[in-house]
């Protein structure tokens, strides 16, 4: 899992590879094969809905405000990274929490 984390000066970017389901998940699983954390989104990706929710689901899982969680690349893509404002430590924490 560590290596869909990377390490910025600003926080950690997250690979995401994102899953259209019935239900909101976030970590829905790690994909071993893309080296990318999944996450579970049940918003259609239609004018940026889907990213809005992956961005609120990703804030509240890590305890951030809405500002503090910032998409880099993937807008219009199943495979994203997503900026977190926090250090790998924390990010890492988190993420062994919810799997």
């Amino acid at each position: 899992m560590r290596n869909a984390i990377e390490e910025t000066d600003e926080g950690c970017i997250i690979h995401l590879k994102v899953k259209l389901g019935e239900r909101r998940r976030f970590p829905a699983g790690y994909d071993e094969w893309r080296k990318r954390i999944e996450i579970e989104v049940n918003e259609e990706p239609v004018r940026g809905r889907a990213n809005r929710q992956i961005r609120a689901m990703m804030a509240d899982f890590f305890a951030l405000n809405g500002d503090d969680v910032v998409m880099v690349y993937g807008h219009k893509a199943k495979e994203k990274g997503v900026l977190v404002k926090r250090s790998m430590l924390e990010v890492e924490k988190f993420l062994k929490n919810g799997l």
